[in-house]
């Protein structure tokens, strides 16, 4: 247990420890924010869409994930209380788990059409491949097949979001030209083939993909906000991307 953390999230981590489905798992940390995966390796967070349990200063909160409206699904002054909460929860998603074409909830279904996304999008890659390519960028059929359906598209929202505050972002690639050896150099660290999406609140960091389908946020500093498409329900409603640790961290 990290001595930095709070005394309300030391009581969470005891209280999840004390059951035996959330015991079984991964504990992965942002902030005050506590989640669970079946994958010990940071590269196999986020896979599974399960709830998470938030340590705010008055309560402890029970995130629901895939998140749908109304996603604080339980406030409780008990930390017992929330991870018997979440322990429920994660059983139901492991009995059914039954995502539809692309997995995401109508909300987030409703900002990419807004942007201008539609089932069957396909644009002509050419106008970024090219350059990039000459750039020193070398595309994987991940990064090819997303982009083919999403270069091109702009969500302006920002305000408040689930655990960080909605972002806009803009999914051109064309937008890291110049960063090749940022992005290369990450993907040596990684032993992952980053390509560009586009960026992220105006240019502050860059979105990257590699070849298993991770959405990175991608700057001075890495993070991941989990594998597509339960990444992009993360990244519109502003939820946490959890950062790449350093040996100098652990």
């Amino acid at each position: 247990m990290d001595d930095q953390s709070s005394p309300s999230m030391n009581l969470l981590l005891q209280a999840a420890m004390s059951e035996p489905l959330l015991r079984g798992m991964y504990p992965w940390f942002s902030m005050d924010q506590l989640s669970v995966s079946r994958s010990k390796t940071w590269e196999g967070w986020g896979h599974e869409p399960f709830p998470a349990m938030l340590a705010a200063p008055d309560a402890y909160l029970v995130l629901s994930h895939p998140v749908r409206e109304g996603h604080i699904a339980l406030e409780t002054k008990d930390p017992a209380a929330a991870a018997a909460f979440t322990a429920r929860l994660v059983r139901d998603q492991l009995a059914e788990q039954t995502p539809g074409p692309h997995g995401w909830s109508v909300g987030v279904e409703q900002v990419l059409r807004d942007a201008g996304w539609y089932p069957g999008r396909n644009t002509d890659p050419s106008s970024w491949r090219e350059p990039l390519e000459a750039d020193g960028f070398h595309i994987h059929p991940t990064a090819d097949n997303f982009l083919r359906e999403f270069a091109g598209l702009t969500v302006g929202h920002g305000g408040p979001g689930i655990t960080r505050a909605r972002e806009p972002f803009e999914l051109d690639p064309l937008l890291a030209l110049g960063e090749a050896d940022r992005f290369s150099e990450w993907s040596e660290e990684t032993g992952r083939h980053l390509y560009p999406l586009g960026d992220l609140d105006h240019g502050h960091a860059f979105l990257g993909l590699d070849e298993q389908g991770e959405l990175y946020v991608v700057g001075n500093w890495l993070a991941r906000f989990g594998r597509i498409p339960e990444a992009m329900e993360n990244l519109i409603l502003g939820v946490m991307p959890i950062r790449k640790p350093y040996p100098a961290d652990s």
